[in-house]
């Protein structure tokens, strides 16, 4: 597969919050099985471990060992939901399978491990030292694992680009992560509440389940986001099978596909 690369323009538009919270549950629902099996994968493993220190018989050594795979297995997965929409983006593939998108996605597993590391790094010193710098830099590097993924170049200017991407928006940015961390709390609530006084295993469960059912969610809106600033002109997700004409391109004048909008709140 060749590496899809958006161009390095950013059109400066209003992003509008409602839509793209709209059409990032269209992308979940439409990718629910694939997305789920990812988390639960992911998830799984990372949780396990958890499990593990939790109950008091591993050493420091499993304890380092999970923060490391916590980082990394988010980055893939993150890596690999985008990667997924990235196919309906560019011509409709609805194909690829869980095995095609982990292969994908660990190809720039190192990229993206080091993107996590950095933007986890900034924004809990922001927070440690002041909420506002933390919630600043989190809306800055929001759409980072996507520029990682989707354009060439190292983490550090994945980091820059988004700041770039997000100029402008940061405030509607921010109420988009804002909204969907709520979403995102409301689901995992009811499993947290199971996963009390339920054992070891029980909470192995509980916890995966939450987290698979609740992270792609959050991931579907931060590709949207980038997808949404970078390339306005063209719908975020294509049909099975469609391909995007550009609208200069076509005879009649009309780009002949549906186009999801998500700036402006028609």
């Amino acid at each position: 597969m060749t590496d899809f690369a958006v161009t390095e323009h950013v059109s400066r538009i209003e992003l509008q919050v409602r839509p793209t919270l709209r059409l990032a549950w269209r992308l979940y629902r439409r990718l629910f099985a694939r997305s789920v099996a990812l988390g639960a994968i992911v998830f799984g493993v990372i949780h396990l471990l958890e499990a593990l220190v939790r109950d008091g018989r591993t050493g420091t050594w499993v304890g380092l060992l999970t923060v490391v795979l916590a980082l990394s297995g988010v980055a893939v997965l993150q890596g690999g939901l985008v990667e997924i929409v990235r196919g309906l983006h560019e011509d409709g593939d609805d194909d690829a399978s869980v095995v095609d998108v982990f292969r994908r996605a660990a190809g720039k597993a190192g990229k993206l491990l080091r993107i996590s590391l950095l933007t986890g790094l900034g924004i809990g010193v922001g927070f440690l030292l002041l909420v506002v710098p933390g919630l600043v830099l989190m809306t800055r590097w929001a759409v980072a694992v996507p520029v990682g993924m989707l354009e060439d170049g190292t983490a550090r200017d994945a980091l820059r680009r988004s700041r770039e991407i997000v100029n402008g928006n940061g405030w509607r940015v921010w109420r988009a992560l804002f909204w969907a961390g709520v979403l995102q709390g409301v689901v995992t609530i009811p499993f947290s509440l199971a996963a009390v006084g339920a054992g070891p295993f029980g909470w192995w469960v509980a916890v995966t389940v939450a987290s698979a059912l609740t992270a792609p969610f959050t991931a579907h809106v931060l590709t949207i986001v980038y997808y949404g600033l970078v390339e306005p002109e063209r719908p975020v997700a294509l049909e099975s099978g469609q391909r995007w004409q550009s609208i200069w391109a076509a005879e009649d004048g009309s780009d002949g596909s549906t186009r999801d909008s998500i700036w402006n709140d028609a």
